[in-house]
């Protein structure tokens, strides 16, 4: 129920006003959003439901994710609005919908490093049969567009040509002997699948691909670093790195995150892909961990990670994303590292004091 925080409330205002993008073409439209329960699909159900409350824009709301008990707990009382439908679902099934949706945002993928360490097999198949499941309801149904969120990780390796952050059109290694390979290589076979869509079928499909994303709408079931970095200190604790935590990421906060998703499925160009990250947030992961600990008086300490942890890391060292095609269609972020870590740690304690 985070919609019921005064703070998020008022961040989402912000995008919504300050974010530069013109909405007004959403009203009376429809959308499905996968994955609806996450920590992305459940910042864009947000939006859309706050669009609705106070501004009438009488959007109807597909949101759907496999838990229908999770998505109640995350969306409370909105669950029973005329405008709410909400869709208990497995992605690895052909998908059916009685009534026609204008766009469809699929940001349903197993991301957690946990599930990539485990469940190789579900990671992959998941981002490629469910593509495909969306894909093809979107031809069916005869949609305006579908956004689907693949992610920094499909770039591989970077190589020493790479100086300014990986860009759209880089394509780098992918170890395809590790299973940890699933995901990246997941990412990239749907995006395959997206452009096989538009040129087979003439479904309109834009991509974006995010960085780490952090902020108040994380799972309490993420096992990503950042995600557990917040818990422990708001459980009081320290923070443990499981590394010497020099590799450094492009990070973003989800709203502006939402933000960015908006921008490319109302103003991106059919097939392209984009990139999300806050290039002010750029960050190791010690430095990462440091900021966060600091704000509760809290100190970062080593320890060394089991082998099953081991399997679910990125071999990456380096994953910067360069967001400038993004923000050549007009995007810009407006919540930065700092006041984004203060941000979620504030509204998670509020949260939890409801």
């Amino acid at each position: 129920m985070l919609l019921d925080n005064a703070k998020y409330k008022e961040q989402i205002d912000s995008v919504v006003k300050q974010g530069g993008l013109s909405l007004e073409k959403l009203k009376e439209s429809s959308f499905m959003i996968t994955g609806a329960a996450g920590m992305l699909g459940s910042g864009l159900v947000d939006m859309l439901i706050y669009l609705n409350e106070v501004y009438q824009y009488n959007i109807k709301i597909f949101a759907l994710g496999r838990t229908a008990s999770k998505l109640r707990d995350r969306f409370g009382e909105y669950v029973d609005r005329k405008y709410f439908n909400l869709i208990n679902f497995d992605l690895s099934k052909e998908l059916h919908l009685d009534q026609d949706v204008d766009y469809i945002i699929h940001a349903a993928s197993n991301a957690d490093p946990y599930m990539m360490a485990n469940y190789p097999v579900d990671t992959l198949l998941t981002n490629v049969v469910g593509m495909n499941n969306v894909l093809d309801l979107a031809r069916r149904k005869k949609s305006r567009r579908v956004l689907y969120v693949s992610s920094g990780e499909m770039y591989g390796q970077p190589d020493d040509t790479l100086s300014n952050g990986f860009h759209e059109e880089y394509c780098g290694v992918v170890d395809y002997s590790n299973p940890r390979s699933c995901y990246p290589s997941g990412k990239r076979a749907a995006e395959v699948l997206c452009q096989s869509y538009i040129t087979q079928y003439d479904v309109d499909v834009v991509i974006v691909r995010p960085c780490h994303c952090y902020g108040p709408t994380m799972t309490s079931s993420d096992s990503r670093a950042m995600s557990q970095f917040f818990r422990k200190v708001l459980q009081g604790e320290d923070i443990v790195l499981k590394s010497d935590g020099s590799l450094e990421r492009s990070h973003c906060y989800v709203l502006d995150a939402v933000n960015a998703m908006m921008y490319v499925l109302l103003e991106g160009e059919k097939g392209e892909a984009y990139n999300i990250a806050d290039s002010e947030s750029n960050a190791s992961i010690k430095t990462i961990a440091t900021l966060i600990a600091q704000q509760k008086q809290k100190s970062v300490v080593f320890d060394i990670p089991s082998d099953i942890e081991k399997q679910g890391f990125s071999k990456v060292v380096k994953a910067v994303l360069n967001s400038n095609k993004l923000m050549n269609i007009g995007w810009f972020p407006l919540i930065h590292l700092d006041e984004g870590i203060r941000s979620t740690l504030k509204i998670l304690e509020d949260t939890e004091e409801m």
